[in-house]
């Protein structure tokens, strides 16, 4: 008789591997984690031993990895809303009400995701499109946009094979209700680190989703041929790269310097110091196999929202396209998309190969500068 393996729940068995590339998303399954290993084990016949998780980066969404591992001890399946209010408590130190509020709305929307999409960031700020604006259609991607939520959840655009697809599976006006419930909170919280924490990741969330459409409205006003529409949507997509980039530097968890300091001292000689930091930059950006004209096939694989990395290198590579796509409306000549392609991807290996030093500590206040993008964009 064959030799009967015992069975290891894992999230990848509910398709939902939590993870790629260390991407930070916030995103999750919270009633299949919930439910599943309770499920799986009940099950006939059931030769289950353990609770494993499996993930390609793990400092993000503490909620689902804190319910993940606290399943491997429960005997029974958990009702989410009331675990969050608890949760909520032991996480900020104190019950709030529009916390709990919060929360609920978070259940039911970001980390609700029934699509059975694993989920892979593709927002337009850190995966730019290499692509040339003529060879989709902006207005297929504005009816995708808006219908969303009442149609077919999947994708943010389905417009290209060449066009990164921004996963939305919420509506995107019930997560900004909860950012709201998250600043009111804000007084009696702002002390809590992990407040702090979950306030930036909620405002960069809600920012990057607004970002998504602000480049389809600049996609179609070059479509139009609408040169004051084109650098109205430009101006407010670079903008808002840089106002998320002084969010993102508010909090020590989404800063760039760490990473390649990090790098740099496990090294035991210069040339390795040299090696480590090419690496640490490589990764999170073209990685290797790129040509003059060609970016890599694992170009923003292991794309970030950090700080230091907005400022440098996206909003950089964003303003080329952009610059390059007026200058064609103004010049009455098709978007050179190699010429687009050699500048980028030459000030890219010149990113990579780079020595600048970026902050290690954190600065600004989280919750003013979450109030004041609030106001800015979402009134």
């Amino acid at each position: 008789m064959a030799n009967v393996l015992p069975v290891l729940w894992c999230t990848i068995h509910l398709c939902m591997l939590h993870n790629f590339g260390g991407n930070i998303e916030m995103y999750g399954v919270l009633d299949s984690i919930s439910s599943g290993p309770i499920d799986a084990r009940r099950s006939y016949n059931s030769t289950m031993v353990g609770v494993g998780m499996c993930m390609e980066g793990i400092e993000h969404n503490p909620v689902v990895y804190e319910l993940m591992s606290e399943m491997a001890f429960r005997s029974q399946k958990v009702e989410v809303e009331d675990w969050l209010k608890s949760y909520s408590y032991r996480r900020y130190g104190q019950s709030n009400v529009e916390i709990q509020k919060a929360w609920a709305i978070l259940y039911h929307t970001i980390y609700n995701c029934t699509d059975g999409i694993a989920d892979h960031n593709k927002d337009y700020i850190v995966e730019f499109p290499d692509i040339s604006p003529s060879s989709f259609s902006s207005q297929y991607s504005k009816r995708k946009i808006i219908s969303h939520v009442r149609k077919h959840p999947r994708f943010l655009g389905e417009v290209s094979a060449s066009l990164p697809q921004p996963h939305l599976w919420y509506s995107t006006e019930e997560a900004v209700k909860s950012l709201e419930l998250f600043l009111k909170a804000g007084n009696g919280l702002s002390e809590s680190l992990t407040y702090r924490y979950d306030l930036v990741d909620l405002t960069r969330q809600s920012l990057s989703k607004l970002a998504n459409k602000v480049y389809l409205d600049a996609m179609d006003s070059y479509q139009k041929r609408d040169s004051s529409g084109l650098n109205f949507h430009t101006k407010k997509f670079l903008e808002l790269i840089m106002d998320i980039e002084t969010l993102l530097a508010s909090d020590d968890n989404f800063l760039l310097g760490p990473w390649l300091e990090t790098a740099k001292n496990l090294a035991m000689t210069e040339d390795e110091r040299k090696q480590y930091e090419w690496n640490a930059r490589t990764q999170v950006t073209m990685w290797y196999d790129d040509t003059k004209t060609e970016q890599s096939k694992l170009h923003d694989y292991a794309n970030k929202f950090w700080s230091g990395l907005l400022k440098s290198y996206y909003h950089p590579r964003a303003s080329k396209y952009f610059t390059r796509l007026s200058r064609s409306l103004q010049e009455n000549r098709s978007f050179q998309l190699e010429e687009w392609r050699r500048d980028w991807i030459s000030y890219c290996n010149e990113w990579q190969s780079g020595k600048e030093l970026y902050p290690v500590k954190a600065t600004g206040d989280a919750l003013a500068i979450s109030r004041s993008l609030f106001a800015k964009y979402f009134r």
